[in-house]
C-alpha cells in the first residue's frame, strides 16, 4: 500500500552475498518501475478501468474486421484458378468461379494459381549470373551435344487442387515436376539422333513430338498438361564441329552437284513434256479442223440435199402444172378439132346438092379464067367421032357425090387430170 506520495515502495534491505557468490545485479524490469515512480505521473488507482476495457475491445472488434476485410476476400481472374484451404480440418477446395470469393481468415486460406501457358527456357544463355540450363546429351554414335528445349505448359484447373498439395502454392511444381520430368525425357528421346540426324530440323521435331507424348504422359496425373516441345540450337565440342562443318562443305558440293544433275534431267524433262504437249496441241488441232471440216461437209451436203429435194419438189409441181395445162389445151384443141370436123361435115353435106356443083363450077371457072388453052387436033385412033352432051347426062354427072376431104388425123388422148383435194375416187 502507498501513502498517497509520489514515492517508490520501499524495498528490504538487499542483503549481503554469501562467501563465494557474487553480487546479483538489479533487474532492468525493478529499474523501470523505481524510473516511472520516480516521475510523479503514474498513478494507476486513478485509471478507469471499465472504460479502458471497453476501448480495448472495441479495438480489437475493428481490427479483426480490418483483418477480416483485407484478407477474408479473394479476386479469381479469368486466367486464374482459386483453391480454398481450411485450417481447420485440413480440407481443399476448388473455387474455380472468376469473382470475388469471401471466407474467414486465419480459419481458412484462400490460394490463386495462374492457370496460363508458362514457359520454361532449357537453354545455354541465361540471365546474367546464371547458371546454363541446357540439355546435355550423347548421340547414338557418341557425339557430346547441348541442345537448347523450350517447354510450353500449363496446370489443368481441374486438377489444381492436387497440385497445390503435393507441390505448393505459386509456381512450385515448374521444379518440383515438370524441370525434372522435361531434362529426362529430352534427354530420352534427343539421345536417339545420330549426329548427321541431329542438323535435320525434320528429325528433330519428330523426336520433339514424341517427347510431348511423352511428357503429358508424365505430368498428366500431376495436373500438368505440356502445350509444346520446342528444340532450339545445338552445340558440338569445338574440335568436332570443324570436322562436321567440313563435312557439310563436301556434302554441300556433293549436293550442289547432285542438284545441277537434277536441274539438267529436269530441264530435259521439261524439253521432253513441251514437245510432247506441242504435238498433242497440234494433233488436237488437227483433229479439231478435221471434224470442222466435216460438220462443213455435213451441213453443205444438207444444204445440197434440201436444195435438190427443193428443186425435185418445184419441178415436180411444174411438171404437174405443165400436164394439167397441156391436158387442158389438149382438150380445147380435141374440142376446136371436133368443132371444126362437124363444120366441115355439115358443109360437105351442105355441098352434096345443086348448091356444091354451083360452088365447085364457080370454082372451076375462077381457075380456068387464068387459063390459056392451046390445042392441036390430034387422034390417037384413025376414025373421026363426034362429042356431044345431053342434058339428062349433064345432070346425072351433076348429081355424082363430090369426094370426101381426107380425114385428119385425130389429136393425142388427153392426160389424166390430177384429183383436187376434196373430190372423191
Amino acid at each position: 500500500m502507498t501513502d498517497g506520495t509520489d514515492r517508490p515502495p520501499e524495498t528490504s534491505p538487499a542483503q549481503p552475498p554469501a562467501e563465494g557468490q557474487k553480487p546479483k545485479p538489479p533487474s532492468r524490469w525493478r529499474a523501470f518501475v523505481s524510473l516511472l515512480w520516480s516521475t510523479g505521473i503514474f498513478h494507476p488507482e486513478e485509471w478507469p478501468i471499465r472504460r479502458m476495457l471497453g476501448t480495448a475491445i472495441g479495438l480489437c472488434a475493428a481490427l479483426f474486421l480490418l483483418a477480416v476485410a483485407r484478407q477474408g476476400i479473394a479476386h479469381v481472374r479469368e486466367e486464374q484458378v482459386g483453391v480454398l484451404v481450411n485450417n481447420l480440418t485440413g480440407n481443399l477446395e476448388l473455387r474455380d468461379r472468376v469473382g470475388y470469393h469471401i471466407f474467414c481468415p486465419y480459419l481458412a486460406k484462400f490460394y490463386v494459381l495462374d492457370k496460363t501457358i508458362q514457359r520454361l527456357d532449357l537453354t545455354f544463355a541465361q540471365k546474367p549470373g546464371a547458371m546454363a540450363q541446357d540439355v546435355k546429351l550423347k548421340t547414338v554414335d557418341g557425339s557430346n551435344v547441348s541442345l537448347d528445349v523450350v517447354i510450353d505448359f500449363k496446370l489443368i484447373p481441374e486438377k489444381a487442387v492436387e497440385i497445390l498439395r503435393r507441390s505448393g502454392d505459386d509456381l512450385k511444381f515448374v521444379a518440383t515436376w515438370v524441370e525434372p520430368f522435361a531434362r529426362h525425357t529430352c534427354f530420352a528421346s534427343f539421345s536417339q539422333l545420330t549426329t548427321e540426324e541431329m542438323y535435320d530440323a525434320a528429325k528433330r521435331n519428330e523426336r520433339a513430338q514424341a517427347a510431348l507424348k511423352d511428357l503429358n504422359d508424365q505430368l498428366g496425373p500431376h495436373g500438368v498438361n505440356v502445350v509444346a516441345v520446342i528444340p532450339g540450337e545445338f552445340r558440338f565440342y569445338k574440335e568436332y564441329e570443324e570436322v562436321i562443318q567440313q563435312k557439310k562443305l563436301a556434302d554441300q558440293q556433293v549436293e550442289e552437284q547432285q542438284a545441277q544433275a537434277r536441274a539438267a534431267q529436269q530441264d530435259q524433262e521439261r524439253q521432253i513434256i513441251e514437245a510432247t504437249k506441242k504435238s498433242e496441241a497440234k494433233l488436237v488441232g488437227f483433229d479439231g479442223e478435221c471434224a470442222n471440216r466435216i460438220i462443213q461437209a455435213q451441213a453443205e451436203a444438207d444444204k445440197t440435199r434440201r436444195e435438190a429435194d427443193g428443186r425435185y419438189g418445184a419441178t415436180v409441181l411444174n411438171a404437174d402444172a405443165e400436164f394439167f395445162s397441156m391436158g387442158k389445151q389438149a382438150e380445147g384443141t380435141r374440142a376446136t378439132l371436133l368443132a371444126e370436123a362437124e363444120g366441115t361435115q355439115k358443109k360437105s353435106q351442105a355441098m352434096v346438092g345443086d348448091g356444091g356443083v354451083a360452088m365447085v363450077g364457080m370454082e372451076y371457072a375462077k381457075r380456068l379464067k387464068s387459063i390459056r388453052f392451046a390445042a392441036s387436033p390430034i387422034a390417037r385412033e384413025p376414025t373421026v367421032q363426034q362429042f356431044a352432051v345431053q342434058p339428062g347426062e349433064a345432070a346425072a354427072v351433076g348429081a355424082q357425090p363430090a369426094p370426101a376431104p381426107a380425114a385428119k388425123p385425130a389429136p393425142p388422148a388427153p392426160r389424166p387430170q390430177p384429183q383436187e383435194e376434196g373430190q372423191s375416187q
